[in-house]
């Protein structure tokens, strides 16, 4: 199987916040958790063929992006018609309309032709996902709020994205091919 790219953005946290998120998602997102730690995904699933376009649409991007500071304070199960899961994530509230833009502009120009426009961008931090989306995705959504606030997190947890990680994901695993801070202001 040939790699398929992805842009992510891996959150600096404070370090309590980064090891509740990785514990959620040891616990949520075995799967996963193990392979990438958290992260917001900002292009999906490019062709290999796409690497050097994606290099430097990446680089020009990051050149006029400041950093984008974060607090991901709601808790979001989402049924995933298509393949029958579920998944738990964490939405930005400060921020979203920032990673919004982030990802329009990663996709003009060479890699427009990538973006599919009948799926609406909507920024999150994955931490859990199940086999089925079944009554109980909400319920364990509810005990991961509730785990966020007795961790101290009661108005969410802040953070910024301080660069864009372009990795390839093959055979099972994720490896880091570019990461470049974000440069404006």
């Amino acid at each position: 199987m040939s790699p398929r790219l992805y842009v992510v953005g891996f959150p600096e946290l404070a370090p309590a916040d980064a090891q509740l998120l990785q514990q959620l998602r040891v616990r949520y997102y075995p799967t996963q958790a193990d392979r990438i730690g958290p992260h917001v995904t900002f292009a999906f699933a490019l062709p290999p063929e796409a690497e050097d376009a994606l290099a430097a649409q990446v680089d020009a991007v990051a050149a006029t992006t400041a950093p984008i500071a974060f607090t991901l304070r709601k808790v979001t199960p989402i049924a995933d018609a298509a393949s029958g899961r579920a998944y738990i994530t964490l939405v930005p509230h400060r921020g979203h309309l920032a990673m919004i833009d982030l990802h329009r502009r990663l996709h003009d120009g060479p890699l427009e032709r990538y973006r599919e426009p009948a799926i609406r961008f909507e920024p999150h931090l994955t931490v859990g996902m199940f086999e089925s989306a079944d009554e109980s995705v909400a319920g364990i959504a509810d005990r991961i709020a509730a785990e966020i606030r007795d961790a101290g997190a009661a108005e969410g947890i802040a953070g910024r994205i301080a660069a864009l990680t372009i990795v390839a994901e093959a055979a099972g695993a994720v490896t880091e091919r570019r990461h470049v801070g974000l440069r404006a202001g």
